[in-house]
């Protein structure tokens, strides 16, 4: 089971830290550079979702551009399941969302409102059973999948290869080139291979990411 009490950060965080600054002077050099700028979970499961679904293959910028304007949208409403099933697939897309993310949205609103999703119906549930239910729904791959681990249920090690930022700064900092080289390389880091993924993003992006 995860650990998804309500955290600023991780419990785990500051003993990944201080384990990896031991073994990698990279990561030591990252972690003391970025030392103010660490996970924290909003603990909103639909919330995570929908930014980890507009912050597919997009700048993490336009990401929040695109979660501003869907909010504005909403207007007095909140980000809920039933508010988002009030709006029409051209509404959605009105706010530079595209066709296939727009059905991508429907299709988890209408899954968390079938199953009376709230925000704490994943706390007793194991990260298998959570990646089990959710990755059933159209539109949530498996680096989607990756977002809601981190950011939600704050897992301490994924590491997820399907992101371009993660693989830049590894072949940056470690000459890697195949993700197998990655994969393999990464047995050092566990398990604490969430840390490390935030701390390589740092690299190119220090903007604080809120899922």
């Amino acid at each position: 089971m995860i650990n998804k009490m309500p955290t600023k950060t991780p419990d785990y965080w500051q003993k990944a830290c201080k384990e990896l600054s031991k073994k990698d002077p990279i990561l030591k050099e990252l972690i003391c550079k970025n030392k103010n700028i660490v996970l924290s979970s909003k603990r909103k499961p639909f919330t995570t979702l929908v930014k980890a679904i507009l912050g597919q293959q997009v700048s993490v910028a336009s990401a929040d551009a695109i979660y501003t304007r869907l909010i504005n949208l909403l207007g007095k409403n909140s980000l809920k399941p039933k508010n988002i099933l009030t709006l029409t697939e051209d509404q959605i897309k009105s706010a530079g969302i595209s066709r296939q993310k727009t059905q991508y949205l429907i299709n988890i609103a209408k899954h968390f409102k079938k199953n009376k999703i709230t925000n704490l119906y994943f706390d007793k549930k194991s990260q298998k059973e959570i990646r089990h239910e959710l990755i059933s729904i159209k539109g949530i791959g498996n680096w989607t999948m990756e977002m809601f681990e981190i950011f939600y249920l704050m897992a301490p090690d994924v590491y997820p290869l399907g992101d371009i930022g993660l693989v830049r700064a590894l072949e940056h900092f470690y000459k890697l080139e195949t993700k197998e080289e990655m994969e393999q390389f990464s047995n050092q880091w566990k398990p604490h291979r969430t840390v490390v993924t935030w701390y390589l993003w740092c690299w190119k992006d220090p903007q604080i990411v809120e899922y």
